[in-house]
């Protein structure tokens, strides 16, 4: 069995995430361009689950008063601190968080290979 069938290495299969942050407010948008193993932005969609912490370790599942996905195929609630979005064909997603009465969370992407990948501290204000 060669490296490209081991999972991640294997083309258009997420193997990183990339967050870009939108400046403090109380509802802000996080968007995730997933890459494959070789650092490229994906060229086809995936599915990844992600899910929100109110640590840095993602070890502590928290929640925000809401999350909508507005880039990529519309993810859904699994439970109370659990997501799941489908990429874009470019590889990417983003979600509306609204955070009115938080602090800081964090956005946690689960990838197909076992990875997780933290986002920076999102900080929201009232």
């Amino acid at each position: 069995m060669g490296t490209q069938h081991i999972i991640g290495w294997e083309k258009g299969v997420a193997a990183n995430a990339v967050f870009t942050i939108a400046a403090s407010a109380a509802t802000i948008v996080v968007s995730v361009q997933l890459k494959d193993f070789a650092g490229n932005n994906l060229t086809e969609m995936n599915k990844v689950d992600w899910y929100i912490s109110s640590d840095i370790t993602g070890l502590t599942a928290s929640t925000v008063t809401s999350a909508t996905v507005a880039t990529g195929i519309q993810g859904t609630i699994v439970d109370t601190y659990s997501y799941y979005s489908v990429s874009t064909a470019a590889g990417e997603f983003s979600t509306t968080l609204d955070g009115t009465g938080a602090n800081s969370r964090y956005m946690n992407v689960a990838l197909p290979n076992g990875r997780v990948i933290h986002s920076a501290i999102i900080t929201f204000s009232a």
